[in-house]
C-alpha cells in the first residue's frame, strides 16, 4: 500500500468485509465482518480464519476495504459479486486440462481459488457502478475465494425457491446502461443479418459457390418429412463451435477486447481525417462587450460571461451533418475556445479578460511553437483592423475542412465499373462552420436550470469573404441554436467598422434620428459587440516546413476528434431540472428502470444459455438439444406433430369429463410450502450470467488491454511528434527525486522528460505528454547551467545501488536556479542524458 498516516510505507491495517442487503440505497448494509489488524507494513499478511457467507441470490455484491486502523478510513476497496466468482471458476475449470474440466463437468466442488483484486480508490458506496467509476488504485489483496451453489436448486424433485435480483433505486446512468444493453442486442442481430448477407453477395465468391451448392442439395434431395431437423441440427452445430470458442479463449476476447477495438475504432476515424493535409486557418476573437444584457424572465441585469465556441457543423443541414460526421470526427460537436471573466452584475459588460478552454490549452502544450504562431498572428489581426485599440483577444486554430467526394470513374480487374471515392479539401466559403458567442449567467442557481441567455453566431464562410478585413460591430444575441446573424443597433457614436457580412458596407443599420410626439420607445435587444479576424494559412507550406505543418495539422485534428468523442460518449447524461420532475421520475422510473433491467437480462440469460457462459447448464442443453435432432431425423415431422396435438386434446378431455378434482382444506403451512418450494428450471435461469455480469467480469482486464493498446498507438505518434515538431535532442522516461516538505522525506517518482532546444522539460508520465497536459517543471540552460556532482547530503541519502545512474541537472527554472535529480533507467541512457545535457548547455543561447 501508499503513504498511510505514519509516513510512507508503514501504517497498521485490518481487512473489513461487508454486504448489501439489497441494491436499494435504503435498503443499507449487512453487518460486516474483519480480520486482525497487521502493524507496521505495507504489505500485511492477514492470516485470519475462513469466513463463510450466505449469499441470498445470484446478483449478491461483497465489498472488501483494506482500512489504515489509525484512523479507520480505507486505504483502498476490493469488490466481490455472485456471478462474478461463479464465472472466474469456470474459466479455471474450462482452462485446468481435461481432468479438471470433467470434474467440473460432473459437479465436483472447486477448491478455494487465489484471486488478486486491485484496490480502487475514490469509491463512495463501492457497490454497482460506482466501484467502476473508481479513478485510481492504491495497492492490491490476495484473498482465497469459493462460492459454492446449491445443487439441490437444479436436480431436486421440490426444491427451494431462488430468489430473484433486487430491485435498483432510479439512477440516469442505470438507464443509459440498460438502453445500451438494448442497443448491443439489436447488434448482435443486425451483424448476423450482415453475416447471411455476405454469404449470399458473392462478395467471396468461393462461399457463396458453396452456400449455394448446399442450398440446391437441400431443396432437390432432402426429405421434407424431416424438415424439423433441420433448424434444431443447425442449432445443435453452431453450439459445437461455440464449445469451440470458450474452449480457445475466444470467448473471454469478447470482453477483454472491447476497449481495444472501441480505441483501434476510433483511430482508423481519426488516421481518415489525417489521410489527407488539412491546413491550418486562424480564428481570432476579441473586443467583447455587451448592452442591454438582462434576464429574460424578469429584465434585470445580471453577472454574464461569454462562452467563445467554433462549431463546425452549425450551416449543415441534417444530412449533411451526418456526411460530415462521417469524414470528420471533429465535426461531431462545438469545441470551446475560451470564456471571459464575468465583470459582475451590469448591463453592459466590458469582458477584457478572455481564458483559454481546456481544448486549447492541451493544444498548446502540444505544439512548442504554436503560443509564438498565435501571438505573431494575433498582432497582424490587430494591424488588418484598421488600427483600432486592441483589447483582449484569442486565438484558436482549425483545419481547412474536408469532403467526401466522387472523383473519378475507373474500370475494375472484373470489367465493371468502380467509383473511387476520396477526401478532398473544401474551399473555405463552402464551410458550414461558425463562431458561436454563448452569453451564460454565473449565478449560482444557473447550475440547476439552462444558463445560456442567447447566441451570438457569425459564420465562417463571411469571414472570408470579407478579406483581411474581418467582422467587427453589435450583433443581436438570438435563441440558442440559431443560425441568424442580426446587426444590432449603432450606438450614438458609433465607430467605423467593416460589413459583418462581408460586402464592405457599415456593420449595422443606420437607424432615422427623427423623433417626434407619439413616437413608441426603441426595444432594447440584448447585443453584444465582438470584432472577429479570421486568416486562411497560418503555417508557411514552404519545403522546408512542410514535414512540421502536416505534424502540427495532425495534431491539431487529433485533439479536436478526441474531444468530439469525449463529448459525444458522455452526452445525454442530464435529464429535466424541475425537482417536481426529478421526484416524479424517481418514483415511476424506478419501476421503468427494473422492469426494462428485467426483460433485458431474461433475453441475455435467454441467449448466454446456448453459449457455454454456464458450461454445466449449456451441456445439458446440448444433450437434450440432440437427443431432440435425432428423434426430428427419425420420426417423420407430421407424426410427431400429430402426436403432440393428440396428447394435448386428450389431456384436455380428460380434464373436462372425466377428472374430479378433491376439495381440500387450505391450511397456512400450504402457502407456507409454496413460497418455499421453487421451480427447477426459474431457478436455472436465475444463475445463468446475463451480459452485464460478463461485462463487468472481465471490465479491469479489458481496461488493461485498452491501456496496452493506447500505449502501443500513442508511441507512434509520440516518436512523430517528438522529431518534427519538438526536435528534440533527448527524450524518455526516467526517475525525478521528490522532497516532501511535510515529513522531510524523499521518493523517487516516474516522470517522461525531454531536451528542446535550451530547455530540459518533464512531465509525470507518458501519457500526461501525449494528453497535452502541463509539464511539471523546466529548466532553461542560460548562464550558470548543465551537470553537477552529487552533494554530501545527495550521496548519504541515496541508495548505494542506485548512485551510479543518478544524472543532476541545473539551469535556471521557474523560482530561479534549480537543482533537478534523476534517475537513469540504466548507464545507457544515463550516458545520453549527460551528452544532451552538455549539448544544450554549451550550445549558444539566444538571448
Amino acid at each position: 500500500f501508499g503513504r498511510t498516516s505514519r509516513g510512507a510505507g508503514g501504517g497498521d491495517h485490518y481487512v473489513r468485509i461487508s454486504s448489501r442487503r439489497g441494491r436499494s440505497a435504503a435498503a443499507g448494509e449487512v453487518a460486516s465482518r474483519r480480520t486482525k489488524t497487521v502493524m507496521q507494513t505495507s504489505r500485511p499478511v492477514f492470516n485470519t480464519e475462513r469466513m463463510a457467507f450466505v449469499v441470498p441470490h445470484y446478483g449478491a455484491e461483497y465489498k472488501l476495504e483494506v482500512v489504515d486502523a489509525d484512523t479507520d478510513s480505507p486505504v483502498g476497496t476490493a469488490f466481490l459479486s455472485a456471478q462474478g466468482l461463479l464465472h472466474g471458476q469456470r474459466d479455471a475449470m474450462l482452462t485446468g486440462g481435461p481432468v479438471r474440466l470433467l470434474l467440473g463437468l460432473l459437479g465436483s466442488t472447486p477448491g478455494p481459488r487465489r484471486v488478486r483484486l486491485e484496490l480502487r480508490t475514490g469509491v463512495r458506496t463501492g457497490f454497482g457502478l460506482d466501484y467502476y467509476a473508481s479513478p485510481g488504485t492504491s495497492g492490491w489483496v490476495e484473498v482465497d475465494v469459493r462460492l459454492l451453489e446449491d445443487a439441490s436448486l437444479f436436480w431436486s424433485a421440490s426444491p427451494r425457491r431462488c430468489p430473484p435480483r433486487d430491485g435498483e433505486d432510479f439512477d440516469v446512468a442505470l438507464i443509459q446502461l440498460h438502453i445500451a444493453r438494448i442497443g448491443r442486442l439489436y447488434e448482435d442481430v443486425a451483424r448476423v443479418a450482415g453475416a447471411y448477407v455476405y454469404v449470399v453477395s458473392w462478395e467471396s465468391r468461393e462461399l457463396t459457390s458453396v452456400s449455394l451448392v448446399i442450398f440446391l442439395y437441400t431443396c432437390l434431395r432432402f426429405n421434407m418429412e424431416y424438415i424439423g431437423s433441420l433448424p434444431v441440427g443447425t442449432l445443435v452445430l453452431y453450439m459445437v463451435y461455440l464449445a469451440y470458442l470458450r474452449l480457445s479463449g475466444h470467448f473471454k476476447e469478447r470482453w477483454t477486447d472491447v476497449e481495444k477495438l472501441a480505441l483501434i475504432k476510433r483511430e482508423s476515424k481519426v488516421n481518415m481525417n489525417q489521410s489527407i493535409y488539412r491546413p491550418l486557418g486562424l480564428l481570432r476573437v476579441g473586443d467583447l462587450r455587451g448592452r442591454n444584457i438582462r434576464s429574460r424572465d424578469l429584465g434585470l441585469p445580471g453577472s454574464f460571461y461569454v462562452s467563445i465556441l467554433y462549431d463546425p457543423a452549425r450551416y449543415a443541414d441534417a444530412r449533411a451533418s451526418s456526411e460530415l460526421a462521417n469524414v470528420d470526427v471533429s465535426s461531431g460537436c462545438a469545441h470551446e475556445i475560451g470564456s471571459t471573466v464575468s465583470p459582475g452584475i451590469t448591463a453592459s459588460p466590458e469582458w477584457n479578460s478572455i481564458e483559454d478552454s481546456a481544448e486549447l490549452t492541451h493544444v498548446k502544450h502540444m505544439l512548442p511553437n504554436i503560443t509564438d504562431i498565435l501571438d505573431h498572428t494575433r498582432h497582424e489581426a490587430a494591424g488588418s483592423m484598421g488600427g483600432s485599440e486592441r483589447k483582449s483577444s484569442i486565438g484558436y486554430p482549425i483545419p481547412t475542412p474536408i469532403t467526401e467526394r466522387v472523383r473519378e470513374v475507373v474500370m475494375a480487374s472484373d470489367n465493371e465499373p468502380a467509383t473511387n471515392t476520396r477526401l478532398s479539401l473544401l474551399p473555405w466559403e463552402e464551410s458550414h462552420g461558425a463562431v458561436v458567442l454563448q452569453v451564460k449567467y454565473t449565478e449560482v442557481l444557473s447550475s440547476f436550470f439552462d444558463n445560456v441567455l442567447g447566441e451570438v453566431v457569425i459564420p465562417i464562410a463571411k469571414l472570408v469573404g470579407s478579406g483581411n478585413k474581418g467582422v467587427e460591430g453589435w450583433f443581436r444575441v438570438l435563441e440558442a441554436g440559431t443560425k441568424d446573424c442580426i446587426p444590432g443597433d449603432e450606438p450614438e457614436s458609433p465607430r467605423s467598422a467593416p460589413d459583418p457580412a462581408g460586402d464592405g458596407d457599415a456593420g449595422s443599420y443606420q437607424r432615422s434620428s427623427s423623433s417626434g410626439k407619439g413616437t413608441a420607445p426603441p426595444i432594447e435587444h440584448p447585443q453584444v459587440h465582438v470584432r472577429v479576424n479570421f486568416s486562411p494559412t497560418v503555417i508557411a507550406g514552404d519545403s522546408a516546413l512542410q514535414k512540421s505543418d502536416i505534424e502540427a495539422s495532425k495534431v491539431i485534428c487529433e485533439e479536436m476528434a478526441r474531444t468530439a468523442s469525449g463529448k459525444q460518449s458522455s452526452g445525454g447524461s442530464v435529464i429535466g431540472s424541475s425537482l417536481n420532475t426529478i421526484n416524479t421520475v424517481r418514483t415511476l422510473g424506478g419501476n421503468l428502470q427494473n422492469q426494462l433491467a428485467f426483460v433485458v437480462d431474461l433475453v441475455e440469460q435467454g441467449r448466454n444459455a446456448f453459449n457455454f457462459s454456464s458450461p454445466q447448464i449449456t451441456i445439458v442443453l446440448f444433450v437434450c438439444l440432440l437427443a431432440l435432432w435425432s428423434i426430428l431425423a427419425t420420426i417423420p415431422t407430421r407424426i410427431i406433430v400429430l402426436a403432440v396435438g393428440l396428447v394435448q386434446y386428450s389431456a384436455t378431455f380428460y380434464s373436462k369429463f372425466f377428472y374430479k378434482p378433491k376439495r381440500t382444506v387450505r391450511n397456512t403451512s400450504d402457502e407456507v410450502d409454496k413460497e418455499v418450494t421453487g421451480n427447477p428450471l426459474e431457478n436455472l435461469c436465475l444463475s445463468i450470467p446475463t451480459d452485464e455480469d460478463l461485462r463487468r467480469t472481465y471490465f479491469w482486464e479489458a481496461k488493461r488491454e485498452g491501456e496496452r493498446e493506447r500505449k502501443k498507438l500513442a508511441a507512434a505518434k509520440r516518436e512523430s511528434r517528438l522529431e518534427k515538431l519538438w526536435k528534440t535532442q533527448w527524450h524518455g522516461t526516467l526517475k525525478i527525486k521528490r522532497n516532501d516538505p511535510d515529513t522531510s522525506l524523499w521518493r523517487w517518482e516516474s516522470a517522461f522528460a525531454l531536451i528542446e532546444g535550451h530547455r530540459f522539460i518533464w512531465w509525470k508520465s507518458e501519457k500526461h505528454f501525449d494528453t497535452g497536459e502541463a509539464s511539471e517543471g523546466s529548466l532553461f540552460f542560460a548562464g550558470h547551467a548543465g551537470l553537477s556532482g552529487l552533494s554530501p547530503l545527495d550521496l548519504r541519502e541515496l541508495p548505494t545501488g542506485d548512485i551510479p545512474s543518478v544524472v543532476s541537472i541545473f539551469g535556471r527554472g521557474q523560482q530561479g536556479q534549480q537543482k533537478v535529480t534523476c534517475l537513469a533507467p540504466d548507464h545507457t541512457a544515463k550516458q545520453t542524458l549527460e551528452n544532451a545535457v552538455i549539448f544544450a548547455s554549451s550550445d549558444t543561447k539566444a538571448d
